[in-house]
């Protein structure tokens, strides 16, 4: 779907969603193709000038990377806003490659950094917009606008959003697929006013289980990175772990995908100089136990990945690494430390609160959706007829 395309198409008023079009709004959205990159791109540095604090997801320097190792992958094009002929926010949109819902293949159109096949993707979390807040709901309305006038997408996908800035959008609900996911988190700026102990954030069981595994673990080192070269080498226990415990599973690893992997070692050349990139290392005797990938956005750290060595008896090298890096980030003065998005046991014990994250889709009324509709309710029909036939008498 190129700009040209998108904009000059028809409207199919028998399969397309009719968008109520803002007409308080002062923005107006022009959409630019892959071949017009550079221009978007330095457009999008000088619009980051003028934000306060950027997510780091709908950074420059975030969408520019990506757009490096996946552009020649995924379709991509920019919208940017303008509000009295000048620019005042831009985002990206790409075209899902390999995309799917249940078993069947769909045409998406993603929202930012995304739309990458299973086994490439970053799964981008904590996804934003470079639009002011004020300007945001307006900006999605004339967005939703103009790109209702191509039909070639079946749904409009919303990846990894703070679930109550998505909702401030007001987005149309009666063709809108919601998952909302809870995102544990460790406060540490909570604890840091308390002027308590980062292990006393935790409950009973997980504070006692902390001290037993430390102490029978005896003399640990630890290790940040400071240096892009020493992110280099802790980047590289962690793949190494990180591949060793999940093909022990039977599954290939995150890192199995070479794009995947080149993006975060170019990544690291990027985001370490910046300090919005943190690579820990947790040694005992000179060998690794673990190793913890955090992202910096806004003075929250976000847990992206990590890699431990196995479990020995009841000793947990995933659960210590994780606790001295929560340890590490209060030190260096962050207000919180995020599991991501996941309600696993681990990710409960080791935090103290939660938020949410949205995985949004507004679809069009195709007949797929109609018959996977309906397959769905059939199967949860059997499904219940199922469990009553099992009840005993």
């Amino acid at each position: 779907m190129t700009t040209t395309d998108c904009l000059n198409q028809p409207i199919d008023t028998k399969t397309d969603i009719n968008y109520e079009q803002n007409t308080h709004s002062a923005l107006s959205i022009s959409l630019y193709d892959s071949n017009q990159k550079e221009y978007c791109l330095k457009l999008w540095k000088t619009l980051e000038a003028q934000f306060n604090d950027v997510p780091l997801m709908c950074s420059h320097i975030w969408t520019s990377t990506w757009l490096e190792h996946y552009g020649d992958l995924i379709p991509y094009s920019f919208a940017v806003a303008f509000k009295e002929d000048l620019p005042c926010g831009i985002c990206l949109l790409t075209e899902g490659i390999d995309q799917f819902d249940g078993p069947l293949a769909v045409n998406t159109l993603h929202l930012g950094t995304a739309g990458e096949p299973a086994a490439d993707s970053v799964c981008v979390e904590y996804n934003a917009l470079l639009v002011q807040a004020e300007d945001q709901r307006a900006f999605m309305s004339d967005l939703l606008s103009t790109i209702s006038e191509n039909n070639e997408w079946d749904s409009f996908m919303f990846d990894g959003f703070a679930s109550a800035e998505l909702e401030a959008w007001d987005l149309p609900l009666q063709e809108t697929t919601i998952r909302k996911i809870e995102s544990h988190y460790f406060d540490l700026k909570q604890i840091r006013e308390e002027e308590r102990e980062v292990i006393s954030g935790f409950g009973y069981s997980t504070r006692k289980n902390l001290r037993k595994n430390m102490k029978s673990y005896g003399s640990l080192t630890t290790e940040w990175a400071e240096t892009t070269d020493e992110a280099d080498s802790i980047f590289a226990d962690l793949v190494s772990l990180h591949q060793a415990r999940w093909q022990k599973e039977g599954q290939p690893g995150s890192y199995a995908s070479t794009r995947f992997t080149e993006f975060h070692k170019d990544l690291i050349q990027k985001l370490i100089p910046s300090n919005q990139m943190g690579l820990f290392r947790v040694k005992i005797e000179g060998q690794v136990i673990g190793c913890v990938q955090v992202l910096m956005d806004r003075n929250r750290v976000l847990c992206y990945q990590g890699g431990s060595a196995e479990y020995k008896g009841k000793l947990s090298p995933g659960v210590i690494a994780d606790y001295l890096c929560i340890e590490e980030c209060f030190i260096r003065g962050f207000d919180a430390y995020d599991f991501l998005a996941g309600n696993t046991h681990h990710k409960q014990k080791m935090s103290t609160h939660h938020s949410y994250l949205t995985w949004a889709q507004i679809k069009r009324p195709r007949w797929k959706f109609t018959a996977l509709n309906a397959l769905r309710k059939i199967k949860q029909s059997m499904n219940l007829i199922k469990r009553v036939n099992q009840k005993p008498e």
